[in-house]
């Protein structure tokens, strides 16, 4: 398809068929995922694509049910993670080793300010000072404004995941699936299920399978353009 074909066929679809859904076509919008832009090339997300009973049932019930879990063919939980940045940069660290020349810039970049964007202490002292620093140079220049707070570090790794989590909708409907993100379930549970920590935000949940005749409720509604495009 065109790539605005697909754009404009995406929809929520809250029923599927029970035709079962290859898996190479969920590997390939897998890929897709995985390239997708993000901030710092950190990729702080991970993919829980659910294969279990063991792990279906609870995760169905997690998500109140909702048809667009419960009909699902496949279901994919979309993670972003806080306590990865370590291991990514390293092996960032270790790919820009294998550059012809790499760029200084490119290298303290990886091996000072990384580690002062995600670092996190239980006292936010770090982020208290980073915050207090960007606040006064700001007043006078233009200055990269410090994330203040695991909520805002969870904001920055979560706008990274779901850019990744289109990449994958839009593959998926590229091939002739159809899904539904859902942001509809206790993440507590869900964790619970996934054995995730502290360090990890729940960004969506992802049915995917085939469009049954009335898996979508109704016509598409858009806010008219003009109150949203705005020329400055």
């Amino acid at each position: 398809m065109d790539f605005f074909d697909v754009v404009q066929k995406r929809r929520s679809v809250r029923k599927f068929t029970d035709q079962p859904v290859d898996s190479q076509l969920i590997e390939k919008a897998l890929d897709a995922a995985l390239v997708a832009p993000n901030s710092s090339n950190m990729q702080p997300w991970e993919f829980y694509w659910v294969k279990s009973t063991a792990h279906r049932e609870p995760l169905i019930e997690a998500c109140f049910r909702q048809n667009a879990a419960q009909s699902a063919q496949e279901l994919i939980f979309v993670v972003a993670r806080l306590d990865t940045w370590k291991r990514n940069q390293k092996l960032i660290l270790n790919w820009i080793d294998t550059l012809d020349s790499p760029p200084k810039v490119l290298v303290n970049y990886y091996k000072k300010l990384i580690p002062l964007a995600y670092m996190r202490d239980p006292f936010f002292i770090k982020d208290t000072l980073a915050y207090l620093m960007t606040t006064l140079i700001g007043w006078f220049r233009p200055t990269p404004r410090v994330s203040f707070g695991t909520a805002r570090a969870f904001e920055t790794a979560s706008k990274s995941t779901a850019l990744a989590c289109e990449n994958l909708m839009l593959a998926l409907v590229a091939q002739g699936l159809s899904c539904c993100p859902m942001e509809g379930f206790d993440e507590v549970r869900v964790k619970k299920v996934l054995k995730l920590n502290r360090h990890s935000h729940v960004v969506m949940g992802i049915g995917i399978g085939y469009a049954a005749e009335d898996g979508i409720y109704s016509s598409q509604f858009r806010i008219p353009r003009e109150l949203v495009v705005k020329e400055v």
